[in-house]
């Protein structure tokens, strides 16, 4: 037996209704599974609400986030962390995955975000796509950088 030290919590983020939901096909109704309540909590969802009740959680960037915070599987909710801390990971995304890419770019640089309309704002300009925040944030050098 080993022990792991910093613990990794690896983030899962994901573009506006189009997060992960796992459900047993031989046990669930599809129909049943589109309406559970808990499907719209996401460690990103949850960490936009955590962002709008908590002065500390608004300094931290969504990867940083885990060395304060502790997300609970079970009750898919962030707690504040008792002790010690972990290292946020997100996993990669290709430039090719477009918006995608675009969002994990913003969540490495924008603190205490409270929906994903917050991360498309810059400079007080509302931007259409996460790309367009990008570009306005200087992330990239022009808008024909990735297709």
């Amino acid at each position: 037996m080993h022990e792991r030290f910093p613990a990794v919590e690896h983030l899962q983020y994901h573009l506006p209704n189009q997060q992960m939901v796992l459900f047993n096909d031989d046990d669930d109704d599809v129909q049943d599974v589109v309406t559970w309540s808990a499907i719209s909590r996401t460690m990103l969802t949850e960490w936009f609400k955590i962002n709008q009740e908590s002065e500390v959680a608004q300094n931290l960037t969504f990867d940083q986030f885990p060395q304060q915070w502790v997300w609970n599987r079970k009750l898919k909710q962030w707690t504040m962390r008792k002790k010690g801390f972990a290292i946020g990971h997100m996993y990669y995304a290709l430039p090719t995955l477009g918006e995608r890419y675009y969002l994990r770019m913003l969540l490495n640089c924008v603190k205490g975000a409270t929906s994903y309309e917050h991360l498309q704002i810059m400079n007080g300009i509302a931007h259409d796509t996460f790309k367009d925040a990008c570009i306005t944030m200087g992330l990239l050098a022009d808008d024909n950088e990735w297709h």
